[in-house]
């Protein structure tokens, strides 16, 4: 009996496609169980993923549907993050109101560094 073959790199990014997709779904749900699920099993897929040393997306020698699915990856994936990263934010506003630490609204300063109350000079007056 012929051993079945082992799965391509186009078949993995597939694959981790679906996890980008199951995993957004879990963050707009809030699904907290849901998202460490697919966090462990995205790692040991990019794990297989990296042990194949599949040229960069950008290299010439990678089959362009393949480039197509990373591309689509690393896209997802940066969706993925912008909304834990929206949602952390927000779980810690959440925190400090709650917590009696709120610091009020934050401003950004003359060279972008935020702080937690507007400062500085007046330009002219009245």
């Amino acid at each position: 009996m012929p051993t079945p073959a082992a799965p391509t790199g186009h078949d993995l990014l597939g694959t981790l496609v679906g996890l980008l997709e199951q995993e957004y779904a879990a963050l707009r749900q809030a699904d907290a169980a849901a998202v460490v699920s697919i966090a462990e099993r995205k790692r040991a897929l990019t794990g297989t993923l990296a042990s194949l040393g599949l040229p960069a997306v950008g290299d010439a020698s990678l089959p362009a549907p393949t480039a197509a699915l990373a591309r689509r990856c690393h896209d997802l994936n940066r969706r993925n993050g912008e909304l834990l990263h929206l949602q952390q934010s927000m779980l810690t506003r959440a925190m400090r109101v709650l917590s009696g630490n709120d610091a009020g609204p934050t401003v950004y300063g003359a060279r972008g560094q935020t702080q937690a109350t507007p400062g500085g000079r007046h330009i002219a007056s009245v």
